[in-house]
């Protein structure tokens, strides 16, 4: 038959077991109150670097082509852009 754990042995293990458990809700309050803020406002830069890298490197597109206006046209008051030609 297995033997039962001793008064002194209940109390040591319940001791260990409390000093493990405030130990490890310490590790876990001083990783959301520490370190993931400081590691959010890090990642933030960073994507604020790479947004920025980012729209620099945006090929522009090409402005749309207009046709050449003839010269017999140049200065007269009314007329738009040519848009297109019809051969």
């Amino acid at each position: 038959m297995k033997k039962q754990p001793s008064i002194i042995e209940q109390r040591y293990s319940s001791l260990v077991s409390f000093i493990v458990a405030a130990l490890l809700c310490t590790v876990i309050w001083i990783t959301m109150k520490i370190v993931w803020p400081i590691l959010r406002f890090c990642a933030k830069l960073a994507w604020k670097q790479i947004s920025k890298a980012w729209s620099k490197s945006k090929i522009a597109k090409p402005a749309k082509a207009t046709l050449p206006t003839p010269d017999i046209f140049k200065d007269a008051p009314n007329l738009a852009r040519a848009q297109e030609v019809r051969f």
